[in-house]
């Protein structure tokens, strides 16, 4: 049994050189962050994004997350403005991909989306009201939850 090893292994090194005289290709695992040791809430994150509009704002407002794991929950809470707009959460992944939209949603309600979206790197998540709020500082919040 210790010859087939020994020989496995030398072939695997042999297999080795060979691959690596192809070329100037190279990957390594350069940071590894292993959580299965710890308690099980540990991995569980929140991201909560508030977005201030002033009355009278009608663009889109984007912001950066640094994100590395499942995306399982977003949740909109559009507030209550005096001009009966409605709002939309967009969310791009690191490649500009869209994957995640609401469409246009109504005020003074909260909305629950369930995901499973793995991810990792920076996701972008735009919001955006239809037209002029017309209340003082309303804010949007955005919660993404994930493992």
């Amino acid at each position: 049994m210790d010859k087939k090893i020994a020989i496995l292994l030398i072939l695997l090194a042999v297999g080795m050189v060979l691959y690596a005289a192809d070329g100037d290709q190279s990957a390594s695992l350069t940071s590894y962050n292993d959580r299965s040791a710890e308690p099980i809430v540990r991995p569980v994150w929140e991201q909560v994004i508030t977005y201030d509009f002033d009355a009278d704002d009608t663009t889109n407002v984007t912001q950066a997350i640094p994100i590395n794991g499942i995306l399982m929950k977003v949740i909109l809470v559009a507030p209550d403005g005096t001009n009966a707009v409605t709002y939309q959460v967009e969310i791009d992944d690191n490649a500009d991909i869209e994957i995640f939209d609401t469409g246009e949603k109504a005020e003074a309600t909260t909305y629950v989306y369930n995901l499973f979206e793995p991810i990792s790197g920076t996701i972008d998540v735009t919001v955006g009201p239809s037209g002029a709020i017309g209340a003082t500082h309303p804010d949007i919040v955005v919660y993404l939850r994930g493992i």
